[in-house]
């Protein structure tokens, strides 16, 4: 019959194969975290996060039956929304509002080219954008569609690298798509990202 010392005996690891567990798995993340691009999944993120908020207005705007203002502030590196309860225009002191940020080491970046191979001289363009408490704005409509076609460029900049991404935005629908730069130079090409 086996004694209580005997069993404690057999369970568990030995602190040597602790230690050479731990060894084993630093050297693994040692080799696999300098490969890491921590800007692409920062990138990637940023633009999403711009992509809600045009969807959240979009389906606001159709919901409550009233214009929603998307300001981009290129300063401050975030988005504000406005529900225009009133449809005049403007922002008033009483009405909804809130502002979502980028994220760190996110910034609205002018790229090398624009997605339709177009030179861009500016984070923000579009040609019907307006100026609204000083930064550049879509009005989403209660059909849903915006007031502008727009392309917005965010960089994201990590250990010298910088990744870009665009969200473009269609006036008559208010639908938005997501794109990835890839490459480096004149051969880089504009993605669609899924």
């Amino acid at each position: 019959m086996q004694t209580y010392r005997d069993q404690w005996r057999r369970s568990g690891f030995s602190m040597v194969e602790i230690v050479i567990a731990l060894v084993m798995l630093s050297v693994v993340a040692g080799l696999a975290i300098p490969k890491l691009n921590l800007s692409q999944y920062r990138s990637d993120g940023a633009a999403q996060q711009v992509r809600s908020v045009f969807q959240t207005a979009q389906r606001t705007s159709l919901t409550r039956q009233y214009d929603v203002i998307v300001s981009i502030d290129t300063v401050l590196n975030q988005l504000r929304i406005a529900e225009d309860v009133n449809n005049d225009g403007t922002i008033q002191s009483t009405e909804w509002k809130f502002a979502r940020s980028l994220g760190d080491n996110n910034f609205l970046m002018t790229p090398p080219k624009g997605v339709n191979s177009t030179t861009v001289a500016s984070p923000i363009v579009g040609a019907s954008l307006k100026m609204i408490s000083g930064s550049p704005s879509v009005v989403f409509h209660r059909d849903g569609s915006a007031s502008s076609d727009a392309e917005v460029y965010i960089g994201s900049v990590y250990r010298n690298r910088t990744d870009f991404r665009a969200v473009l935005l269609t006036r008559a629908t208010g639908r938005s798509e997501m794109y990835r730069l890839s490459g480096t130079g004149t051969s880089a090409i504009w993605q669609v990202a899924q």
